[in-house]
């Protein structure tokens, strides 16, 4: 039976205490659920045994020594612990199995203002070319993404989720302007693609790289909101998306549906995308919060600014 003072532990915690203080073969059990804690959910004991160079038996007999009843009440406490972690895994692998699922369509606000209509924001995010761009970026040397302006948070935002699932992506936009973009981008070729981002009011710079990089050979997807927009005339694959705002001069709702749906394109069709999930996971679990951490919050828990 577990202790009382093991069971206040979380099990991330008492997996690794077992690991040190267990026989050499069940230490191997032990030491590889404490580094793989992700995977460990999705393996069974027959599989965990074989990666192990251990058996089942040792699978289970580690798992008592932890303070479980078995393999199947540790991956029961564990799953609930990294739950939230989880989540983007287990979305993915649902994705990558045919489920399906609608973009939320955006809702007016509290002072009456729809920037966006909902059902324009669904289709932005799911017309097929979204699917054959991303089959480009797979294949592609290097993937350069450009915005200035308010569309450089998008191109950033893209850059950021796209880096794990493909060999080579830069964001060309950030400190030192459009002198140092044009400098970053002088190395692109026939083998690369840019993604352009550009929003009312149109920088003259966006069209202007994209234009340069497209007299290299790359091939140039463009994300903008209208097929008379200037950066329209320099794409080969060309994305729209809705930017009309009743305040702003535009919104970047549109373009970061788009982004979001080539990006989970992207991951869907990377053969590998599961195991780059599962990996990033676990790489950053050590820094992100886990109900273990806050009990009996979850779900219960307000902010005090919350309304």
């Amino acid at each position: 039976m577990p202790s009382s003072s093991s069971s206040q532990a979380s099990a991330q915690q008492r997996i690794a205490a077992a690991a040190q203080e267990a026989s050499p073969s069940l230490a191997r059990v032990g030491h590889w659920m404490a580094a793989h804690p992700i995977q460990t959910l999705s393996c069974s004991a027959d599989e965990i045994a074989s990666l192990t160079g251990t058996s089942v038996a040792a699978i289970n007999r580690f798992s008592v020594a932890a303070g479980f009843e078995g393999f199947t009440h540790l991956k029961g406490q564990l799953g609930r612990e990294l739950e939230s972690v989880v989540d983007p895994v287990r979305k993915l692998d649902g994705a990558r199995s045919g489920a399906t699922g609608r973009p939320v369509k955006a809702g007016k606000t509290k002072n009456g203002d729809a920037p966006i209509d909902g059902d324009a924001l669904a289709q932005a995010g799911s017309v097929p070319q979204i699917q054959r761009a991303a089959g480009r970026l797979l294949k592609a040397r290097n993937v350069w993404l450009l915005g200035l302006g308010t569309s450089s948070f998008v191109a950033g935002y893209g850059a950021h989720v796209l880096m794990p699932y493909l060999p080579q992506v830069w964001a060309i936009a950030g400190s030192g302007g459009t002198e140092v973009a044009a400098r970053r981008l002088a190395r692109c070729s026939d083998t690369d693609l840019l993604i352009a981002i550009s929003l009312p009011r149109y920088s003259i710079a966006t069209v202007r790289l994209a234009e340069f990089a497209r007299k290299r050979g790359a091939h140039v997807i463009a994300i903008t909101d209208s097929p008379t927009a200037p950066l329209a005339t320099m794409a080969d694959t060309l994305l729209l998306a809705p930017a009309q705002h009743a305040v702003l001069p535009s919104s970047a709702l549109g373009a970061l549906a788009v982004m979001e749906a080539l990006v989970a394109a992207v991951m869907r069709l990377n053969p590998d995308g599961l195991r780059i999930a599962r990996e990033l996971s676990e790489s950053v679990l050590s820094h992100l919060t886990t109900d273990a951490q806050f009990p009996g919050q979850s779900g219960n828990f307000r902010n005090k600014d919350e309304i």
